[in-house]
């Protein structure tokens, strides 16, 4: 078995890898492999420069024009046997490369944050477990009201449960009843009045009404000793409270870093954006103060393409004060280099109908299917600045129909992508 060092994906083989699937430059596994000529070595694509003027391997003189992508090799590389990226998780996942992107974006052993808020960062599979188990935050049952509470608030519920049983606090015969009882008769209590103040933090005077002043008089030490522990009580409290918070930091660290919070992961190529504030927004794209508006970052996959949709409320071009003009640019990402340029996937946008009643729906769809040629380099290529220049349907929708997939004010838009093993190992 052997694990990638330094690899941009992190992926464990089940298998000792040949040496010919092995790049001879970055000592990776070969990812769009070339066959170099005439020596027959194999480069990854990206390791392969024009500047290289020899073989790695064999120190032969390189004839770049002569170099082809070995499709057959990365067939057979695409093959290979991997576990899942979560299997320190326990996660059981074996297959071939090939899957591994679609089963780790759906893996249940994947990291997730504890629900609860407790702070813990755990396997999904582990998830259900610790919920009843293990976390702080975690509900239980009252024996004695019967409602849900929060397992650590058990000690302090019950110092204040109706339905706890306790005995009269002043010491009368009164014993064994529900605490709202026993609330009802402290006032005609017997007793009533004989209960030292210092009873809430452990004094256990019993000795009636009459001798309770001489009490407090004569026992300050134990009283003061009572609150000492009080005060240490509430200081441990404070201890864990600030241990549980510096936790929740360190897991929330964690889990950024396998998550990026500014941009969406959509494992099935499907992103749908919601414009809230549609009229004003309109407004504003009427007035030409603000023409068009973008969709936050969204990805087709784990290590798919990056992408970001916007949209021209009042049109854009011919189509302005026409129709609605929706678009669709590709933005430079993480793992750009190891997925299939230019970009040649179908899209579908589409106007969703909110329409409650589901069967009377009627969506408005557009179907953009990208062609790669010189001319479209620009929308369609690997982006070598932030971002491409933006493509898709300058006439999504005539102005005058766009009002009937407005509902409160929001309008939903939905981007498609045809998701095709973006990855290319």
């Amino acid at each position: 078995m052997e694990k990638e060092n330094n690899a941009p994906i992190d992926i464990v083989f089940t298998e000792e890898l040949p040496a010919d699937v092995i790049c001879k430059k970055c000592g990776q596994v070969l990812r769009r492999p070339l066959k170099v000529e005439p020596c027959g070595h194999h480069l990854c694509t990206a390791c392969l420069t024009p500047e290289m003027v020899t073989c790695p391997e064999c120190a032969a003189i390189i004839e770049h024009e002569k170099t082809t992508p070995d499709k057959t090799l990365q067939r057979r590389i695409r093959k290979l046997g991997v576990q899942c990226t979560y299997k320190d998780n326990g996660c059981p996942w074996q297959g071939e490369l090939r899957q591994l992107e679609s089963h780790t974006s759906l893996c249940e052993f994947a990291d997730s944050l504890c629900p609860n808020g407790c702070g813990t960062l755990i396997a999904k599979g582990d998830l259900d477990r610790h919920i009843a188990e293990d976390c702080l935050k975690r509900s239980t049952v009252c024996e004695y009201c019967k409602k849900s509470i929060p397992f650590k608030t058990v000690k302090n519920h019950l110092k204040a449960c109706p339905e706890a049983i306790i005995d009269c606090p002043n010491g009368c015969d009164l014993k064994g009843r529900p605490r709202r009882i026993i609330n009802d008769h402290l006032d005609i209590c017997p007793r009533k009045g004989s209960v030292c103040p210092f009873g809430e933090f452990g004094c256990d005077y019993t000795g009636g009404k009459a001798n309770l002043q001489k009490h407090i008089k004569n026992e300050p030490i134990t009283h003061l000793n009572l609150l000492l522990n009080g005060l240490l009580s509430v200081r441990e409290l404070f201890a864990e409270l600030q241990l549980n918070f510096e936790a929740l930091n360190r897991n929330m660290d964690a889990f950024g870093a396998k998550v990026d919070a500014s941009s969406r992961f959509c494992a099935t190529g499907q992103f749908i954006w919601r414009i809230d504030g549609y009229s004003s927004k309109l407004a504003e794209a009427k007035s030409g103060s603000v023409p068009q508006i973008a969709s936050e970052p969204f990805t087709t996959g784990k290590h798919g393409y990056k992408l970001e949709m916007s949209a021209a409320l009042w049109g854009d071009g011919e189509a302005h004060g026409k129709s609605l003009s929706v678009y669709l640019t590709i933005l430079k990402g993480e793992y750009d280099a190891l997925i299939s340029w230019p970009f040649v996937h179908r899209v579908t946008f589409t106007l969703v109908d909110q329409n409650p009643n589901f069967e009377a729906r009627q969506h408005l769809a557009h179907v953009v299917t990208p062609r790669a040629s010189p001319v479209n380099d620009a929308f369609l290529e690997r982006p070598t600045t932030d971002r491409n220049a933006a493509f898709g349907a300058a006439e999504m929708c005539e102005l005058g129909q766009v009002e009937r997939f407005v509902q409160n004010d929001a309008l939903f838009i939905q981007c498609a992508v045809e998701v095709n093993n973006f990855v290319v190992l």
